[in-house]
């Protein structure tokens, strides 16, 4: 047993025996990789982010619709669902890293994991249509119909 030890530790520290190179530049980054939206489902509690493909680049409009429109088979199949069962779209507004949801009256009362499921949709779309709010991170003020506001950022979003 004490051989094979030995010769397994042999081999680790033997290397490869490829020398090491410097930065080789061989042309223009990669590209052909779809835009996708970081959606935000919920399992046993909690949020899940999910990349959803996408055929445009993404945008806050884009990254609601999608949210609401919910959890498709695949994400169902794993255990996904939504807290945003019957809820309209928000109107928003956008001012550079910070973004503003308002639902419409008539919307009932939002659980708070279904307010974190639109501010973490939300902020993590305005990061990709945004990047200089990489930087800063993304806050997002959600009101509801009574006026009430919750507030959240992208950095309180689970990764």
């Amino acid at each position: 047993m004490k051989w094979v030890v030995l010769l397994a530790a042999a081999v680790l520290l033997s290397g490869c025996g490829i020398s090491s190179t410097g930065v080789v530049q061989s042309g223009d980054p990669a590209s052909g990789v779809p835009p996708f939206a970081l959606l935000y489902f919920v399992r046993d509690d909690r949020l899940v982010p999910v990349p959803r493909p996408i055929g445009d680049p993404v945008d806050v409009s884009t990254a609601l619709e999608l949210l609401l429109n919910g959890p498709d088979a695949t994400d169902r199949r794993h255990g996904l669902t939504t807290a945003l069962t019957h809820v309209p779209a928000p109107w928003t507004s956008t001012d550079g890293a910070e973004v503003s949801l308002r639902l419409p009256p008539g919307t009932g009362p939002l659980p708070p994991i279904a307010a974190r499921q639109l501010i973490c949709t939300v902020a993590e779309a305005r990061l990709v249509d945004d990047p200089e709010a990489v930087t800063t991170g993304v806050s997002v003020v959600l009101t509801g119909p009574d006026g009430r506001h919750v507030r959240g950022s992208s950095g309180g979003c689970p990764r």
